[in-house]
């Protein structure tokens, strides 16, 4: 459990500073990227009954609810039913949903809509 967690705080580090790394070289500030607003940690009930309220946040860092639903998302998430449309990082659920990925999704139903093979039960990943 504690390597878990350990490998989850580096993954969600890199990603939380891989994406303000990439518009620093890009010469870009988050807003005038069209990034909306977005926090750390989100704790879900069921998206948008958690915190932050409301279902207008990004995610870069760690997520855990029921049910989690986020535009834009990198780290590590946790949850039930996890459904995203940009992901990147680690997807742990029941059933894991996004559009397009740079990552890994674990969970019993896996769907990746913008991959070659867009259903995998158990493990689904694209680099």
């Amino acid at each position: 459990m504690k390597k878990f967690l350990i490998m989850a705080f580096v993954l969600t580090s890199m990603t939380v500073f891989g994406e303000i790394a990439t518009l620093h070289v890009e010469g870009k500030e988050a807003s005038a990227a069209g990034m909306r607003a977005w926090t750390p940690i989100s704790l879900n009930v069921i998206t948008p009954v958690g915190l932050p309220w409301g279902s207008d946040w990004d995610v870069y860092g760690f997520q855990i609810g029921l049910y989690n639903s986020v535009e834009n998302f990198g780290g590590l998430q946790l949850g039930l039913l996890n459904v995203t449309d940009d992901f990147s990082g680690l997807q742990f659920g029941l059933v894991n949903v996004t559009r397009k990925i740079y990552g890994v999704q674990i969970g019993i139903i896996n769907v990746i809509e913008d991959n070659d093979v867009p259903f995998l039960p158990l493990i689904n990943c694209y680099f």
